[in-house]
């Protein structure tokens, strides 16, 4: 399993349910990851962020963490 925290985190939930989905022995329980993948995938795009202090744009997490003060 994966602890990247670089990745955005529908990715790292994207890769929890599969990684569960393969390793299940339930049927009942590989059915509903499936379901849980195919929401997955109907969900809208993360919407992207700008930085209100130097406009960087980027996912949520990343302009989060970004340090753009000490940059410049």
């Amino acid at each position: 399993m994966t602890e990247d925290t670089t990745l955005p985190a529908r990715e790292r939930l994207r890769i929890h349910l599969r990684e569960a989905r393969r390793t299940t022995d339930s049927p009942i329980v590989e059915v509903q990851l499936e379901a849980a993948l195919d929401a997955w995938n109907d969900l809208p795009p993360t919407p992207l962020w700008e930085c209100l202090v130097c406009g960087k744009v980027g996912l949520p997490e990343r302009i989060q963490q970004h340090r753009c003060g000490s940059e410049r």
